[in-house]
């Protein structure tokens, strides 16, 4: 990995909290963002987003976003390329939470 991933991931995770803030109520509830993965050569950044509910819409209006978002990276990197933002759902959060419901009903 570049040494220069863990710091645009960080600077991506900021601003697309930043914009997740944005989420109107009706869409979607508390809205996190999980993980952000930066590809190698930082063409490609890949960002979990979990949500307390309806997290396919809170994808859906930070996915609707992403050109601003790469509008402001492009002023706060200082690289060649801005990496393409790619949404997805996390997954591996919502496994977590099943398995502390089914602990807590165990006990």
């Amino acid at each position: 990995m570049s040494h220069r991933a863990p710091q645009i991931a960080g600077i991506i995770r900021s601003l697309v909290a930043t914009i997740a803030l944005d989420i109107p109520p009706t869409v979607a509830g508390l809205t996190s963002i999980a993980d952000v993965r930066v590809s190698t050569d930082l063409s490609y950044a890949d960002i979990f987003v979990s949500s307390v509910d309806r997290t396919e819409a809170a994808v859906k209006f930070l996915a609707s976003k992403k050109s601003r978002m790469r509008r402001e990276l492009a002023e706060k990197l200082k690289t060649h390329r801005v990496p393409v933002l790619r949404f997805h759902v996390d997954v591996e959060g919502q496994r977590g939470e099943r398995i502390d419901r089914l602990l807590s009903s165990l006990s």
